[in-house]
């Protein structure tokens, strides 16, 4: 349990943190290319977007938000997509970056998941719970007689008044 809170209180960090690791990571140890700077000058606030993303959607589930820590499968799949990060930062390969890519868009899908499942349960159970309110008003009253003395009243729209 210890794990998954501490990477519910990382992850805000990280968003951060991780980015501004490959910035300056990859220019103290230097890049392959030239023009990297240029490039991660624009890549980095992507990477930082798509992990406030991720965040946003798995602070969104109602579970996340009452335990302060994230489910098992999160914890794996941040940790998998923090830990390729960090790597890139020390490791400058394009089959790093790809990794890293394939684990942002497999965070964002599988939190979009548990966002829906988890909000699918908690609407059937409150239809389940209106459902069996109605059940019990029903069984508990006897229908009640229908009102009627005799007099009944007619209204026409204006366009066919009945003159009497």
């Amino acid at each position: 349990m210890w794990f998954r809170r501490a990477l519910y209180f990382w992850q805000f960090a990280a968003v951060l943190v991780l980015p501004l690791w490959v910035f300056i990571a990859r220019g103290i140890l230097g890049s392959s290319l030239g023009w990297d700077l240029l490039l991660f000058v624009f890549l980095c606030p992507l990477l930082a977007i798509s992990m406030l993303i991720v965040v946003g959607i798995t602070v969104a589930r109602k579970a996340v938000r009452a335990t302060r820590s994230v489910s098992w499968l999160d914890a794996a799949v941040l940790t998998v997509w923090h830990g390729l990060i960090i790597t890139f930062g020390f490791v400058d390969t394009s089959w790093v970056a790809a990794l890293v890519v394939i684990a942002a868009i497999a965070a964002f899908w599988i939190a979009i998941g548990q966002l829906v499942i988890e909000t699918r349960d908690r609407v059937r159970g409150v239809m389940a719970g209106f459902e069996e309110a109605a059940r019990a008003d029903r069984s508990s009253t006897t229908p009640a007689a229908p009102i009627h003395d005799g007099n009944v009243i007619i209204v026409y729209p204006s366009e066919t008044r009945a003159e009497p």
